[in-house]
């Protein structure tokens, strides 16, 4: 499983490095080599392991395009969006221009493990959406503590 909060930096050249420990999170024996990398559904992008990305699809996308063929918006969105990165041997992927332009990315990066994927946000974005004070108060009532 991804989890955990990492700060790395965006290079010269754009690349970002994926933290080892999320680079073997689900305990195989090799480190993931390659993620696909989407928009994500607010200012940040979404990173798969392609078979999570897969079920990604299937389970969710495709069933929302078949079910209400005016949600197809939704498929170009995520799909059309996305980008299949392979991780070079110090762990670092290249984020293609348009999505670091949606996500408002430039130098400084917060990476997030999230259960089945991997949200990269702009440091700054994170910082001002990432829950406090209320909205953390109502979740935690909401989860019965």
């Amino acid at each position: 499983m991804f989890m955990g909060e990492y700060r790395p930096s965006l290079d010269e050249k754009g690349r970002v490095a994926i933290p080892a420990k999320l680079r073997k999170a689900f305990g195989e024996e090799a480190l993931i080599d390659r993620l696909i990398v989407t928009y994500g559904f607010d200012r940040y992008i979404m990173a798969y392991r392609e078979e999570d990305w897969e079920r990604f699809v299937k389970e969710k996308l495709v069933e929302a395009s078949d079910a209400h063929p005016d949600k197809g918006m939704i498929m170009r969105y995520f799909v059309g969006g996305a980008f299949d990165c392979e991780l070079d041997k110090q762990g670092r992927i290249i984020i293609p221009s348009y999505l670091k332009e949606h996500a408002q990315i430039d130098r400084d990066v917060t990476i997030l493990g999230l259960y089945n994927r991997i949200e990269i946000w702009a440091t700054e974005l994170y910082n001002k959406n990432k829950p406090s004070g209320d909205a953390l108060n109502v979740f935690a009532r909401d989860l019965g503590f």
